[in-house]
Formats: structure tokens, sequence, C-alpha cells
């Protein structure tokens, strides 16, 4: 079997990335692993001194998605995130490491990262597809979770209209809207009474943030809907964020359009994982009262 390269990125502002690099980084010379890290990781590697100059100019490179056969991104579910916006349309697979609180993304323990690479040079690992919104009008973008509008602090209800293939849903009256995909589905989405749905669905869920109405439920609709979404003229000012990166809309009854997007981000199941046991893991679900205590 080909040797894979794998690239290394992390959340460089979070103090326990660096002695976990550092240690990687020792572990897969010994084992003659062949990687590559962004000029991010490099230089906070050489502030601590953490390796030398000589060692810096092997193993930096720039274009890392593009040059490398898997990612090892090192953080959280937001780290995830940002990298698979870095990783874009190149489609170079993504492992998460998770060192951050939750981790439905990044769902491999720093403490096992050895043994994630263990499996990974042996191939005992799949590649998961995960559906990609994609965003147009006054802003752009891509979403691997969701896409959020939510009314600005101290202001009045949010009012959003929506229509799915140019049929009229609903106004949407509260504290904003929330669109997911399956991925999306255990995060901000699931906080708001949202259904939890398995990778692999193929459908968007569009869930309302603290609605005026308490009839107003979320819903469940098929990949391949194209949602018009603009707010309504007595709306109040809101934000639009994908993935967290947000930005202040401009000019109400302005339409976004939400639709499936032609490439997915893909996501790394290591043979011994299971979207199942991540849920169990996470939720602490099966656990007895006085084990949650």
């Amino acid at each position: 079997m080909e040797r894979l390269i794998y690239g290394i990125t992390g959340n460089t502002a979070k103090n326990e990335l660096w002695p976990l690099v550092q240690q990687l980084k020792n572990w897969m010379d010994k084992k003659n692993i062949v990687y590559q890290l962004p000029a991010s990781i490099v230089d906070g590697l050489l502030k601590r001194s953490m390796i030398t100059p000589d060692i810096a100019e092997k193993i930096s490179i720039g274009e890392l998605a593009q040059t490398s056969d898997v990612i090892l991104s090192i953080g959280g579910d937001g780290t995830l995130l940002h990298t698979a916006f870095e990783v874009g349309i190149s489609g170079t697979p993504i492992l998460g490491i998770n060192i951050g609180r939750l981790g439905f993304l990044a769902d491999v323990e720093a403490s096992k990262i050895q043994n994630a690479m263990l499996l990974m040079e042996e191939g005992r690992y799949t590649i998961e597809e995960r559906m990609v919104l994609d965003l147009s009008g006054p802003h752009t973008g891509l979403a691997l979770n969701d896409i959020v509008i939510t009314r600005k602090p101290a202001s009045g209800l949010a009012a959003i209209d929506i229509q799915v293939d140019a049929t009229r849903l609903n106004r949407y009256w509260g504290d904003g809207l929330i669109i997911a995909t399956p991925t999306g589905s255990t995060a901000y989405s699931l906080a708001v009474g949202g259904p939890i749905v398995m990778p692999g669905s193929n459908v968007v869920i569009v869930s309302p943030v603290a609605p005026h109405s308490l009839t107003v439920r979320p819903i469940v609709l098929p990949a391949q809907a194209v949602l018009s979404i603009q707010l309504a003229a007595v709306s109040s000012d809101c934000t639009i964020a994908l993935d967290g990166r947000t930005h202040t809309i401009v000019g109400k009854k302005t339409p976004y359009t939400v639709r499936q997007a032609d490439h997915p981000i893909r996501l790394i199941r290591l043979e011994d994982m299971h979207y199942f046991s991540t849920l169990r893991s996470k939720l602490s679900w099966g656990m007895g009262p006085q084990m949650l205590v």
C-alpha cells in the first residue's frame, strides 16, 4: 500500500496543541511516517524551541491540502470546521483530533492519536462524504454545519420569510433561524430542539431559534430543496453566519439562496469507531443516574 502523506494543522490558540504536536512529530519520525506542517504551526514550534530552523525548513509547506493525502485537524469541532473551510474543494479527507470540550466532528481523543495513526497506516478506515450547504446572495460561502440567521442583541424580533422550491413555507418570528446539514444536526440545531440526523441522510434541517409561536417546530427537507430566505420589512436587524463566520445583513427583503453544494467535505472514520458510539460517548447515553451525578 502506498504510504500516506499527513498534513498536521490545529488551533494555535490552545496551549495543549504544542506538546501534542511535538510528541506526534517525534513519534512519526521514529515510525518513518511522512508529514508536513503549515507555517503557523512551524512558527509556533520554533517560538517554543520545540524544533530547530533546519528541521522547520524540511517540514513546512504552504498548500497543505493540495500536497497531503490526509489532514489531521487538532483542536475541537470549531477547528475542524475551519480546516474544512481551508480544504475547500480539494477533497482531501480530514481526521479530527479532539483537545476541545465535546468533539462530535473531532471524535478521536488526543490520548488515542497514536492508535489512530496506526489504523490509518494499516488502511483500517473509511471516508465519509458529508453534505455541504452553499449560500448565495449579498454574502456567499459554504457551510459544513449550518447557516444561522439571528437578530442583533437588544433589537426586536427577527421576521424571516422562507420559500422552498419557490413555494412559501413560513414567516419565522423569533430570535432567528438555523439551516443545518446532518453533520450540523448535533450542533446549534440540537440545542434549540432540532432532531439528531445521521450523516449520509441527505436532508436539510430548518430549526427556529426561540420562536414567537409555540406551534412552530423544526422541519426536515430533502437535500435537493432550494431555499430562498429574506428578512421581512418589519424584521429587526440581523446577522448571517456560515459555520460561525458572521456577516451583517444589510438591506431587508434582499434574498439569499441556500442549496446543497456541488462537492462534499470528506471525513475519516476509523475502523473501530461508529457514529452511534460517538453519540453514546458525547451525549452520555446509556449511563445510569448514579453516573451522571
